[in-house]
């Protein structure tokens, strides 16, 4: 083989790897940060149509939940769902100003601010500095998923005993595809993608403009309830209102909130993951079909263990405590004999 024909065969070699290979060496500079960052807004930003499927894996068969999306840039997005029954119709949007919620077998539309307010903006990006100090994150080998080169981030809890999350983002739009959340004991319980299409039909946009036009058109809407600090909500409550001084580590108090006309308080606890609430109110029987029975200090209560999350329940002081989270059964029982 002569020198000319080393050349070709050397340029054919290079060429057929620049092509194939070509769009992972230019990203692994990115760090896997930025990738999450840069995934977190594009998810309010970008044109998009297509079919968002859930699936549940918490109980002996796994329940699936199946929505329409569209997103057309950063002021309007459409959200129907389609299934299980129970939900099929609900519909969410977001018009750039507020995000409005219809659940049409009840009749109710409650509004939240928009994802692309200030306000939400800023709760993402604390949200995101959350993460990174309580989770490592990281790039696994890159994938493609529905034939799109895609990175593969992992999110890793720095502390046992915590959820982990596993994303991967289309390298182009950087829209997550896919998403894999496994419980405190690593059990996958959650797996969600996102299928893009093109909705050329015009008889399901119609159905959307027409539940668009349904949903702004309703005058009376149940305002989300406003977070509240814990000296304002304990002056309002007539009750002590309980706080825990144990807390797992990393997580810290991210919201305040009233319920039930104010009878029922709620505090809400993340390290930018895992979410631990607990609910307070005047002494009611709560009744749980199965359970057991959990003692700590000198108080016993119920707890119902479910692959996604856990509840315990138990009374003090003419109060009814209802703890919940996706922990270790030992945690839930030092947070709750924290309560002071």
């Amino acid at each position: 083989m002569g020198f000319k024909s080393y050349q070709i065969v050397f340029l054919s070699v290079f060429v057929f790897l620049s092509c194939t290979l070509g769009w992972v060496y230019p990203t692994w500079g990115i760090e896997p940060h930025e990738i999450l960052s840069r995934s977190l807004e594009a998810q309010c930003q970008l044109d998009l149509e297509g079919i968002k499927r859930t699936e549940f894996h918490t109980g002996r068969e796994n329940s699936v939940l199946t929505a329409g999306f569209i997103r057309l840039g950063r002021d309007f997005s459409y959200l129907l769902y389609v299934s299980p029954s129970r939900l099929k119709g609900r519909m969410v949007l977001d018009d750039g100003s507020s995000r409005k919620d219809y659940i049409p077998d009840e009749k109710k539309l409650r509004v939240y601010p928009s994802l692309n307010s200030r306000s939400m903006q800023q709760e993402r990006q604390n949200n995101l500095n959350l993460l990174a100090a309580n989770y490592t994150i990281s790039r696994q080998r890159d994938e493609f998923i529905l034939g799109r080169p895609s990175y593969v981030i992992s999110v890793m809890p720095k502390s046992p005993g915590n959820p982990r999350l596993d994303i991967w983002i289309d390298k182009k739009t950087y829209f997550p595809l896919k998403k894999q959340r496994y419980n405190a004991e690593g059990k996958l319980i959650v797996s969600s993608s996102f299928i893009p299409f093109d909705l050329r039909k015009e008889v399901f946009r119609e159905r959307v403009y027409q539940s668009v036009r349904r949903i702004r058109g309703k005058r009376k809407a149940v305002l989300s309830p406003r977070s509240y600090t814990l000296d304002e909500v304990g002056r309002m409550v007539k009750y002590h209102l309980g706080v825990p001084e144990y807390l797992p580590r990393g997580y810290i108090l991210r919201g305040v909130d009233l319920l039930d006309e104010g009878k029922t308080a709620k505090l809400t606890y993340t390290d930018g993951l895992g979410v631990i609430c607990l609910f307070q109110r005047p002494r009611v029987n709560i009744k749980m079909r199965s359970f057991e029975k959990l003692r700590f200090g000198n108080l016993e209560g119920k707890l119902r263990a479910r692959e996604d999350e856990k509840t315990l329940v138990w009374n003090k002081s003419g109060v009814t405590f209802i703890l919940m989270g996706d922990i270790l059964k030992k945690e839930l029982g030092r947070i709750a004999e924290s309560v002071k």
